[in-house]
This record gives structure tokens, C-alpha cells and sequence, in this order.
């Protein structure tokens, strides 16, 4: 079984041992039974099940991954922006010049007919 540690905190013990609990997911192994029965152990280590622990792994992937997609977009907007710079500031033509051919190609063959 997972465990996992909310906060930090140091379990004292009658004999004066003292066991330091610190934040994190830790396997059962971990704490040895002395530590688990501490009456304040309850208090800031929670049993986790597998699915919990998927879901937590799953959550870290997808703030990595949103870190990475951000900076990626930050990088993009950044040459976006040099490339409209270096263009004199306009943005890049995107009529469709496609229509106009059409038009030139049909007076080009009238052309042609009448001489």
C-alpha cells in the first residue's frame, strides 16, 4: 500500500526515538509498524489506493506537458512576431489569389481570338 505524506512533521516516540515524516508518496515499506501505529501518524499520511496514485501521476504528466506546450507557444509567438517585424509589420497575405487568374486567364484568350 501507498502512502501519502500531506506535511513534514517528526513523530516522537517513548523510548525517544524520533521518526521524521517528510511530504511525498511513499510505499508501505517505508514506515517501519511502529510508525504507522503512532497515534499522529493518521494525521498526515493517508493511505492511497492504485487509482489515486495513477491519478496523481496523471496530473504531474499534464503540468509537465502544459510547462512544455507553453514555452513552445511563447517560442512560436516570439519568431511570429520577428518574422512580422522583419515583413514591415503586416500581417502575411492570405486572400485567395486564386479568383483573379480565373478573370486574367478568360481576357488572355479573348486576347489571343481577336488578333
Amino acid at each position: 500500500m501507498k502512502y501519502v505524506v500531506s506535511g513534514g512533521a517528526t513523530l516522537s516516540f517513548a523510548d525517544g526515538t524520533k521518526f521524521e515524516l517528510l511530504q511525498g508518496i511513499y510505499d508501505g515499506s517505508h514506515f517501519p509498524g511502529n510508525v504507522k501505529d503512532h497515534w499522529a501518524f493518521k494525521a498526515y499520511a493517508k493511505p492511497l489506493d492504485e487509482s489515486e496514485l495513477a491519478d496523481e501521476q496523471n496530473a504531474e504528466d499534464l503540468a509537465a506537458s502544459l510547462v512544455l506546450l507553453a514555452e513552445e507557444n511563447n517560442t512560436l509567438k516570439a519568431q511570429l512576431d520577428a518574422a512580422l517585424a522583419a515583413a514591415g509589420g503586416k500581417p502575411a497575405d492570405t486572400t485567395d489569389k486564386t479568383e483573379n487568374t480565373g478573370g486574367d486567364a478568360k481576357n488572355a484568350k479573348k486576347q489571343q481570338a481577336s488578333n
